[in-house]
């Protein structure tokens, strides 16, 4: 059984590991002409990549807009030329490994239980809150 998304950490955890799966080669990616990722040769960007995306700063949320601030490195220091492999150049077909880690199954399973259980469950509960706060203050009794 998959492990309860009840957190921004959790939901970065699983989008950290998808992107990590990306790089590895043999990842099936459609756009690609072999029809799997190469975005793995020596490891260092793997490495890179790992290390310098913290799970705890990858999803934030903006304190006074109330919306969620995603932050990921492609180009990690120690691997700048991530952003070549990520985006493509003239001589070579992006890979993206951000967007296939975005695009998996399992990171908008994630994505949908975190939302549906954490922003509109708790935006649910807060109205409903007030809304019997409102009853109370007309005189109804609120059970």
């Amino acid at each position: 059984m998959a492990k309860q998304i009840k957190s921004l950490n959790d939901l970065a955890k699983v989008y950290k590991n998808k992107v990590l799966t990306s790089i590895n080669p043999g990842v099936p990616y459609k756009s690609y002409k072999t029809g799997s990722s190469k975005a793995y040769k020596t490891g260092k960007l793997f490495s890179s990549v790992a290390s310098s995306n913290r799970i705890d700063r990858m999803f934030t949320i903006d304190k006074k807009t109330q919306s969620f601030v995603f932050n990921f490195d492609i180009a990690p220091q120690g691997a700048p030329y991530g952003k070549y492999v990520h985006n493509g150049t003239s001589k070579m077909g992006p890979r993206p490994y951000a967007e296939i880690a975005a695009e998996s199954p399992e990171f908008k399973k994630a994505l949908d239980e975190y939302i549906n259980e954490n922003v509109v469950k708790g935006k649910l509960d807060s109205f409903f809150e007030g809304l019997n706060e409102q009853f109370k203050d007309g005189g109804f009794k609120v059970s």
